[in-house]
């Protein structure tokens, strides 16, 4: 018992205690606490701004934003005049707006700069073909190929693989896209370019387990199902194609796709009345 006695007498002291120092002797003098130091300004560098200015310039490439794309490039290159990737990417945002020979001007300065320069090659192909010189574009796309270091090679091949295919070449297209797969599993373009090359030699039901496979591993990927509805429309097979159709609209209704997507389903509509 007197263990628990000098226990709980220890609490109250120790709780007591506590009070007075919660409340304070009435003593003490109040301060304000002094202000934080301010915060210590960070300087730039100068590769820090021009890494900066070139993603910006990418991310509104990607959007589609070209102005500013260009905008953000031309600072980038203002502060590195010697970077081959700056001209590289301000050639394609002029392959996107249509200004060809503006591009070509800074492709060209970009494999000045670095001659192995394989994505820069991939986009001089691109320019050429947006020209109609496809032995050009294609010499362009081998070029990017030459280099072992290069690090995205199933675009070239995709590329080459729609030339070919353009050409009616419909073998050597589709080694062109298995290369491409082989590149990068990942890469869809040759994917849903192998499973129209298949449907169109005949080899339907091929096709279709890409496209299904496809839908597998990527769901609101739209244009498997619009494929897809194409195949069994095309079989006779009206309810299930349109199932997919309206499948590819849900996705992203005011998308090209699902523009024809709507087409499609409408014929199909009219055929059975």
């Amino acid at each position: 018992m007197r263990g628990l006695r000098y226990i709980s007498i220890s609490l109250v002291v120790l709780s007591l205690s506590s009070c007075a120092s919660f409340w304070g002797s009435g003593k003490r003098e109040s301060r304000r606490p002094e202000p934080p130091p301010p915060p210590v300004k960070q300087k730039v560098s100068k590769k820090e701004k021009v890494e900066g200015y070139y993603q910006l310039g990418i991310a509104y490439l990607e959007l589609g934003e070209i102005p500013l794309s260009l905008n953000y490039l031309f600072k980038a290159k203002k502060l590195s005049p010697d970077d081959p990737k700056i001209y590289n990417a301000i050639g394609l945002a002029f392959i996107r707006r249509g200004d060809l020979n503006r591009a070509e001007k800074y492709l060209r300065r970009a494999l000045s700069l670095k001659p192995n320069f394989s994505e820069a090659w991939l986009n001089m192909g691109i320019l050429y073909e947006e020209k109609g010189n496809i032995k050009k574009a294609r010499e362009c796309y081998y070029k990017a190929l030459s280099n072992p270091l290069y690090l995205t090679p199933e675009a070239a091949y995709y590329r080459l693989a729609l030339l070919d295919e353009k050409q009616g070449n419909l073998e050597k297209a589709k080694k062109e896209l298995i290369l491409a797969i082989r590149n990068n599993s990942d890469y869809v373009p040759a994917y849903l370019e192998l499973a129209k090359l298949l449907k169109k030699e005949g080899y339907t039901e091929k096709a279709k387990e890409i496209y299904y496979r496809l839908i597998e591993l990527y769901p609101d990927l739209q244009q498997p199902y619009c494929e897809l509805g194409k195949i069994y429309r095309e079989e006779g097979n009206l309810n299930k194609a349109v199932e997919l159709l309206r499948k590819c609209i849900e996705i992203k209704p005011n998308s090209p796709l699902a523009a024809k997507a709507r087409m499609e389903i409408d014929e199909i509509n009219e055929e059975s009345n």
